[in-house]
């Protein structure tokens, strides 16, 4: 099933972000910790499908607007207002909505996502959902 995050909102869920001053700003560390913790915790099959978005404004310099982690597809919303325009045109142009899962706790981007029939689920419960099939995975 193809998979469209909202990347600060789960970020912020995960407790993996930080405050970004300081030399360097951890926002690009934290951001590495979501995308590495996600590429560990999905199948190959998933990872494929996956889409991550974030908001442009703290985006490192000099990085492509699209750029792909361990197979993860990452996309900084620079040519849009915020990342959740940029999601809301992902849904709209996706040619299959219904079989995409879209994780996101923010309201306007659930609309978006019910609009054209697609599923979505918060990212608390998405997160915790994904840390029971990795504890899961280990147990086996």
């Amino acid at each position: 099933m193809p998979l469209i995050i909202d990347g600060y909102n789960l970020l912020h869920v995960t407790g993996i972000i930080g405050d970004s001053s300081g030399p360097g700003g951890t926002f690009q560390r934290s951001r590495e910790g979501l995308l590495n913790l996600l590429a560990s915790s999905l199948s190959t099959a998933e990872l494929s499908q996956t889409t991550i978005v974030f908001d442009a404004a703290d985006a490192p310099p000099g990085l492509p607007r699209t750029l792909s982690h361990r197979g993860i597809t990452v996309r900084y919303a620079s040519d849009y207002r915020d990342a959740d325009a940029l999601i809301e045109q992902l849904i709209e142009d996706h040619h299959v909505p219904k079989s995409l899962l879209v994780v996101s706790s923010d309201h306007r981007i659930q609309r978006a996502a019910r609009r054209r029939r697609a599923s979505f689920i918060d990212s608390d419960r998405w997160y915790s959902e994904l840390w029971q099939k990795r504890f899961a995975a280990e147990q086996a």
